[in-house]
């Protein structure tokens, strides 16, 4: 209800109070006057709403007009209404936007979009995820091959973001970004929870043991290629220093691709042979990553982020 103090009535909204809008919605105390037919057209959870009878009393309306009192966050929800009613409100996010900036720009637009399922806002919302957060291992390539830094304080947002709103096609590939950043910033950390960063931990260990024998397995074991015929045996194992395999160990990257092949020195039968390992294991590990954190398959993922 409205309160009847006329000192206590909300703050009207700069941006959306039309003087031709049919309702108005109280967001913590700023009254936006809307329009039903864009919000029931975008959303069926405000159409449902509209259509329920509201008590009438003489402080249930605001020059007329009907009044409804929601309970979100007044930054989030202005967000979507910013995205409702420009049409291009998406066009100023800069293409090389960073990810701090992409989470800003999404996060309040994702959260009231998916509470009241509009499916419009919500899929622009995880296409922007999308860009920084693949789901596919060619998607995860392109993101490598650009050389995109993560920052330790971003990443670990994104994760709590994606379970609020139901977005799991995101969090195995924030996990794994997540498994570099180092164990004491990770135990130090606000955002995430002790689940999560459990999850971390452990996932590090098993990307690090996938890491050292299957995807990068040459640079510590060198195996010949069956069909080669020469006394092929690469130096890599050897000139692994320990120093380097415990930076590999706190900050595991089996997905990376290894391209410098002649660093091997064996015939070209072992060097085909150890990329055909190199890709199958990266594969293999692209395929168990949902699982590492608790997530099910990719398969699983899809569902329930669409059920």
């Amino acid at each position: 209800m409205v309160p009847a103090n006329p000192c206590a009535l909300p703050g009207r909204s700069t941006e959306f109070w039309f003087s031709d809008g049919s309702v108005v919605l109280i967001v913590e105390n700023m009254a936006f006057r809307i329009h039903q037919s864009i919000l029931s057209k975008h959303s069926d959870v405000f159409a449902d709403l509209f259509t329920v009878p509201q008590p009438r009393s003489d402080s249930d309306s605001i020059e007329g007009v009907p009044v409804v009192h929601l309970t979100d966050n007044l930054a989030d929800f202005t967000d979507v209404m910013r995205a409702l009613y420009e049409p291009f409100h998406f066009d100023k996010l800069a293409p090389d936007a960073d990810l701090a900036t992409l989470i800003q720009f999404v996060s309040g637009i994702l959260r009231i979009s998916t509470k009241y399922n509009i499916l419009t806002l919500r899929e622009k919302c995880i296409a922007v995820l999308r860009t920084k957060f693949p789901s596919s291992l060619s998607a995860c390539d392109r993101l490598i091959s650009s050389r995109y830094k993560y920052v330790a304080s971003t990443i670990v947002r994104a994760i709590p973001l994606a379970r609020e709103t139901n977005v799991p096609e995101i969090l195995p590939w924030a996990f794994y970004i997540s498994t570099n950043i180092a164990n004491d910033t990770l135990l130090e950390d606000s955002v995430l929870s002790w689940r999560d960063k459990a999850l971390c931990l452990v996932g590090k260990n098993q990307l690090w043991e996938m890491q050292k024998s299957i995807t990068h397995k040459f640079h510590f074991e060198f195996s010949k290629a069956p069909t080669c015929q020469l006394p092929c045996q690469s130096r890599l194992p050897q000139l692994m220093s320990w120093r380097r395999t415990e930076e590999l160990r706190v900050s595991p990257h089996p997905l990376e691709q290894y391209l410098d092949w002649d660093s091997l020195k064996v015939c070209p039968r072992c060097v085909e042979y150890a990329q055909m390992q190199h890709q199958k294991g990266r594969e293999m590990v692209w395929k168990t990553l949902p699982s590492m954190f608790q997530l099910g398959s990719w398969e699983d993922i899809q569902k329930e982020q669409n059920r």
